[in-house]
């Protein structure tokens, strides 16, 4: 029921969200002509546009259904790449991208994965993914950063702010599961910090927090051991963020706008340093940051207003609603598919990620082929 509460109290907030993009862009531009651009897109583009977002939809949750398969092989890979493509529907609607991985943990569990090994995963799958975004990020700097600084000089704080969250968080997640001292120093920090009244409630958080420490030096012995699913996995998310972030070039083609194909690597910069500047941005999706850190960056490219936010809107509607509804349909189809294996066991079938389980006494086992005679 509070799950329940959250998820309406989210979808308000997200609802809300739109409403105010929507009279932010109606602002900055004349919605009549933004309207008769997108009318007039180039559909070769748009269709483009719709190839690469599938493409996307499929690969990027097959890094995680991976290393999950490979972590528990008794759980059918369709289960898998269900439960990884969540984060879509369930980021898109949390503060700072949060709710994805609980709820990615809590559906594994439900799978037959134990709370332990879920987390791991997610842990495997987090590193791989914060190794990726800061690749992205150096590659951002080292090649474009002079040119798109010239267009943002009053914003380019907020990238390295961005860009510096991202480092630290790996750093931090490298130095955790590598050295146990710095699990400890850590450990007396936060005990030291509840002994003042405004963080006293610390001490609740103080045991989860050690258990993030075990989880994240077992998910680094898990990658060592078994590095070449972490190497097709780190692959896979490359290949998909390339792709999610070279979706404004054929927005910009559909727009009728002239691009050099050799652009497209600048585009793919262009919007890691959008996204990156609002990642601090405390609101589902980074919702009314994201859009204006977009349309400003891509002025570069002698954007007007009007196709500026254009642009924004085809890239916005392709690559945050479009799919987050995607995740929510998975959502749906995956929670049908749980009730019905919950069901199964009920009736006394044994599920296959329960057959040979030592959980199971000779009396639960004879009970439950009666019930199921």
């Amino acid at each position: 029921m509070k799950n329940k509460k959250k998820l309406i109290a989210n979808l308000i907030l997200l609802i809300s969200l739109i409403i105010f993009v929507i009279i932010m862009i109606s602002s900055f531009g004349d919605i009549k002509e933004i309207i008769n651009k997108l009318a007039n897109a180039d559909y070769r583009y748009i269709i483009i546009i719709i190839i690469l977002l599938i493409l996307y939809l499929i690969i990027w949750p097959i890094s995680l259904a991976i290393i999950m398969k490979s972590e528990e092989k008794k759980v059918k890979f369709i289960r898998s790449y269900q439960i990884s493509a969540t984060e879509f529907f369930f980021n898109g609607i949390t503060p700072f991208s949060s709710g994805g991985q609980p709820f990615q943990i809590y559906s594994m569990n439900k799978a037959g994965i134990s709370v332990a090994k879920s987390t791991s995963i997610i842990m495997i799958n987090f590193i791989i993914y914060q190794i990726v975004i800061n690749l992205f990020s150096i590659f951002s700097i080292i090649f474009y950063f002079k040119r798109i600084e010239e267009t943002i000089s009053g914003f380019i704080y907020l990238a390295f702010i961005g860009f510096t969250i991202n480092f630290i968080i790996l750093i931090f997640l490298i130095l955790i599961a590598l050295s146990k001292k710095t699990g400890i120093i850590c450990h007396k920090f936060l005990v030291w910090l509840a002994h003042f009244k405004i963080f006293n409630k610390l001490n609740n958080k103080i045991p989860a927090f050690d258990q993030y420490i075990v989880d994240a030096q077992s998910a680094f012995k898990q990658i060592s051991k078994k590095w070449k699913i972490v190497l097709l996995s780190t692959i896979l998310k490359i290949l998909g963020l390339a792709i999610f972030y070279m979706i404004p070039f054929f927005g910009i083609k559909a727009l009728g706008i002239e691009i050099a194909t050799k652009e497209i690597f600048y585009v793919i910069a262009m919007t890691c340093f959008a996204l990156t500047m609002v990642i601090w941005l405390p609101t589902p999706g980074s919702s009314g940051g994201a859009e204006f850190a977009f349309s400003a960056i891509f002025t570069s490219l002698a954007i007007d207003s009007s196709n500026s936010l254009s642009l924004m809107v085809i890239w916005r509607f392709a690559t945050y609603y479009l799919v987050m509804l995607f995740g929510l349909i998975i959502y749906l189809i995956m929670e049908r598919g749980l009730k019905k294996d919950a069901n199964r066991n009920i009736h006394g079938c044994i599920l296959p990620e329960h057959l040979g389980s030592s959980d199971l006494s000779d009396d639960s086992r004879e009970e439950t082929k009666r019930n199921g005679a």
